[in-house]
C-alpha cells in the first residue's frame, strides 16, 4: 500500500510549532483554516461574519418552514378524513410516499444545484413548494393527494442535502460543527413544533387554514430567498490543498495512527513530531499560485440566478448515479447513512407513539395537551444541536493539538459514547417506563432524553462525509440519504427477529402494529437494542476510520480526478 497517497480527511488543524506559510483563523492564530480560502473576494469563505449568517439565516429558514410544513397536517387527519372522504391510512400512505421522494428526489436536485448552483435550486424549490402547499387545501381525491405528495417531496428535497453543501461553502472545518448543529435544529424544531400550533388551528378555523398560514410563510421565504441568500457555490482547486497535506506529513500518517486512544496520542514519541513539523517549514514558493482574484460581485450580479456551471464539471448520467457507487467504494458514506438513517428510525417510533402512550391510561391526554409534550422534545433537540455541533467543534480541536496538530475526521466521533448512555436510558423511561405507569414526567423526561441523541446522528453524519470527502460531499449527502430512506421506515414485523433483520421502506407504518404485538415495553426494549448497535458501529468507526479512508485513498483522488468533482 502506497503510503504517500495523501488521505482524504487527514488535515493539518492546528499549526503547533506556530511555523505554516498557511492562512491561519481570526483570534485562533494557531488554528489553520481548513480549506484555505482563495483571494478572490467572490469565495464565500472570504465573506464576512454578517454576509454569511444572511444567507445561512435564510437557508435554515427555510429549512424550518419545510419540517413544520411536513409534520403540520398530522393532527388534523381526522378532520382532513370527515371532509374529503381521504381515509387516514391513505393520508399516511401519502406522506410515506412524500417522504420517500425526499430522499430520492435528491438524485435530481442536489445534481442539479451542485452543476449549476444553489440559488437556483433552492429559490425555484421554495417557489414550487409554496404552490405545492396552496394545493393541497383544494385537494379532494385520493390520486390527487398522492400526486400533490410526490411532487411536494421532490420539490423539498434540497433541505435534506443541499444546505450541508452550503455549511461546507461558507465555513472551515473547526467550526461547521455548529452550524450545521444549527441546520439540525431548524429541521426538528419545525417538526416538534408546528403540530403543537396546527392542532389549535384546525379546530378554530379549519384544517385548510394549516396550509393557507403555511403558504403565506412560504411564499414570503420564496421572495426573501431570491434577495437574501447568495451564490456559495465557488471552483476550488482541491490540488492546492494536496500539497499543503504532503507539506506537513499528513500524507504519511500511517492508518495506526487512529487505533491510539487520545492520551496515546498524546505520548506519540517526539522524532514524529519533530519530521512533521521540518516538513511543515517549507518555503512559501513551493505552494503553487492562488486563484486569481475576479472583480467584486454588485448587488445586481448578486441576484443573478444562472451562468455558474464551470465547463470542467461532467453532465452525464454517471453522475447521476453517482451516490451508489460512493455507498460501494467508500465504507465511511454507508456509514454515515447508518447512523443518519438510525436516528429517523427514533424520530419515526417517538412520533407515531406519542399519541397512543399519552392518549390512554392512566394518562389520559387531550391532544392539545399530547401536542404540549413536543416541547420536552423540543428542549431535547436543542441540548442533542449543542453538543454534536458546538461541542464537536471544541472537542475536534482539543483532540486535533494532542494529535500533533493533526485532525482525523473519527475525532468528533467520542460523542456517540454519549448517544450510547442517553438512547437506551430514554427508551427505558420513555417506553418501559410509560408500560409501568410511572409518572407522567418520567415518562416526557425519557422522550427529551431520545430526543436528545436525534441530532447527534444526523450532525455528526454529516461532518463525518465533509471532513472526509470534502471534494465529494454533494453526492455523499445524497448517498446517505438514500441510506436512511431505507432504513427509515419499514414493515410491520411478527417477531422481533424480523425487526432486526427487516429494513425497508415501511417504518413508520410500523409503529402502531409494533406496539399492537409486541406491546409498549418489549418494542421500546429492541428499540434500545437496536440504537446500541448503531451506536456502537460509531465507536468501532473511531478505530477502523481511518484505515478504510487509506485503503480506498487512491480510488477516491482517482475518482475526484475523472468527475473533475473538485471542492466547489
Amino acid at each position: 500500500m502506497n503510503t504517500d497517497i495523501p488521505i482524504p480527511g487527514t488535515v493539518q488543524l492546528i499549526d503547533t510549532a506556530g511555523i505554516l506559510h498557511v492562512e491561519h483563523g481570526a483570534g485562533h492564530k494557531e488554528i489553520v483554516l481548513v480549506p484555505q480560502p482563495t483571494d478572490d473576494p467572490n469565495d464565500p469563505l472570504r465573506w464576512g461574519k454578517s454576509r454569511k449568517m444572511t444567507s445561512l439565516v435564510t437557508a435554515l429558514a427555510w429549512c424550518f418552514f419545510i419540517g413544520a410544513m411536513i409534520s403540520g397536517l398530522s393532527p388534523a387527519y381526522i378532520l382532513i378524513e370527515e371532509d374529503t372522504g381521504i381515509s387516514v391510512a391513505d393520508l399516511s400512505t401519502g406522506n410515506g410516499l412524500m417522504y420517500l421522494m425526499m430522499g430520492w428526489g435528491t438524485l435530481l436536485t442536489q445534481r442539479f444545484a451542485l452543476t449549476y448552483g444553489r440559488r437556483l435550486t433552492l429559490v425555484g424549490c421554495a417557489v414550487l413548494v409554496t404552490a405545492m402547499t396552496i394545493w393541497t387545501a383544494f385537494v379532494k381525491t385520493r390520486g390527487e393527494f398522492f400526486a400533490n405528495r410526490f411532487l411536494l417531496g421532490t420539490f423539498t428535497s434540497p433541505q435534506e442535502t443541499l444546505i450541508e453543501i452550503v455549511v461546507g461553502d461558507l465555513y472551515f472545518t473547526h467550526d461547521r460543527g455548529f452550524y450545521l448543529g444549527l441546520y439540525a435544529w431548524s429541521l426538528f424544531a419545525g417538526a416538534f413544533l408546528c403540530p403543537v400550533a396546527s392542532g389549535y388551528v384546525a379546530q378554530e378555523l379549519g384544517w385548510q387554514w394549516i396550509q393557507y398560514i403555511l403558504t403565506i410563510v412560504g411564499a414570503a421565504l420564496a421572495i426573501g430567498s431570491y434577495f437574501f441568500f447568495e451564490e456559495t457555490m465557488f471552483q476550488r482547486d482541491h490540488e492546492k490543498f494536496l500539497v499543503h497535506a504532503q507539506q506537513t506529513g499528513i500524507a504519511t500518517s500511517t492508518a495506526a495512527d487512529m487505533t491510539k486512544t487520545p492520551e496515546m496520542m498524546a505520548s506519540s514519541d517526539s522524532e514524529k513530531n519533530y519530521i512533521t513539523q521540518e516538513r511543515s517549514a517549507s518555503p512559501v514558493t513551493e505552494y503553487p499560485p492562488p486563484m486569481s482574484a475576479g472583480p467584486t460581485r454588485t448587488y445586481t450580479e448578486k441576484l443573478k440566478l444562472w451562468g455558474y456551471h464551470n465547463p470542467s464539471q461532467k453532465i452525464s448520467f454517471q453522475m447521476i448515479i453517482m451516490p451508489f457507487q460512493l455507498l460501494l467504494k467508500f465504507p465511511g458514506m454507508f456509514f454515515s447513512g447508518l447512523l443518519v438513517g438510525g436516528i429517523l428510525s427514533w424520530y419515526n417510533v417517538v412520533g407515531g407513539s406519542q399519541a397512543l402512550i399519552f392518549g390512554n391510561a392512566p394518562y389520559n391526554f387531550s391532544a392539545n395537551t399530547i401536542g404540549l409534550t413536543y416541547l420536552a422534545s423540543l428542549i431535547g433537540v436543542s441540548i442533542g444541536c449543542v453538543i454534536s455541533g458546538h461541542f464537536s467543534d471544541k472537542l475536534a480541536v482539543f483532540l486535533s493539538r494532542r494529535n500533533h496538530g493533526i485532525m482525523e475526521p473519527e475525532q468528533r466521533l467520542w460523542i456517540c459514547l454519549v448517544a450510547l448512555v442517553l438512547h437506551p436510558a430514554g427508551c427505558l423511561l420513555y417506553g418501559v417506563g410509560a408500560s409501568y405507569h410511572i409518572h407522567w414526567f418520567g415518562v416526557v423526561f425519557g422522550l427529551g432524553l431520545i430526543c436528545v441523541t436525534l441530532p447527534m446522528g444526523s450532525t455528526l453524519a454529516y461532518t463525518y462525509i465533509m471532513d472526509s470527502y470534502r471534494e465529494m460531499q454533494g453526492d455523499g449527502m445524497v448517498a446517505a440519504i438514500l441510506v436512511r430512506n431505507t432504513m427509515g421506515k419499514f414493515d410491520s414485523p411478527q417477531s422481533s427477529l424480523q425487526l432486526l433483520t427487516l429494513v425497508g421502506f415501511a417504518f413508520g407504518y410500523a409503529v402502531v402494529p409494533m406496539i399492537n404485538n409486541l406491546g409498549v415495553r418489549y418494542t421500546f426494549v429492541v428499540i434500545a437494542c437496536l440504537g446500541e448497535i448503531v451506536w456502537s458501529v460509531g465507536v468501532v468507526m473511531i478505530y477502523v476510520g481511518k484505515p478504510l479512508r487509506l485503503r480506498t485513498a487512491q480510488s477516491y483522488w482517482d475518482l475526484v480526478e475523472k468527475t473533475g468533482a473538485h471542492a466547489h
